[in-house]
């Protein structure tokens, strides 16, 4: 792939993310009208989303050109 596929892809992966976290975030605090056993865990999925968010901005940063591993 050539770097702006990938710069592409990252985007697009850092948006989707973006938008899982605050559909899962907003559903985690959104009133609830009865309780029931089965919920999605919304702030599990938030948290997952938000963490790989992380990973794919310091992918982001990398295609740059800045290192950020070990020199």
């Amino acid at each position: 792939m050539s770097r702006s596929s990938d710069l592409t892809l990252t985007i697009i992966a850092l948006i989707f993310l973006a938008g899982l976290a605050i559909i899962a975030l907003r559903n985690h605090f959104a009133e609830k009208p009865s309780i029931k056993p089965h919920r999605a865990p919304w702030m599990i999925i938030c948290l997952g989303s938000i963490a790989t968010g992380f990973m794919v901005i310091v992918h982001l940063v990398n295609l740059m050109g800045f290192e950020t591993g070990r020199m």
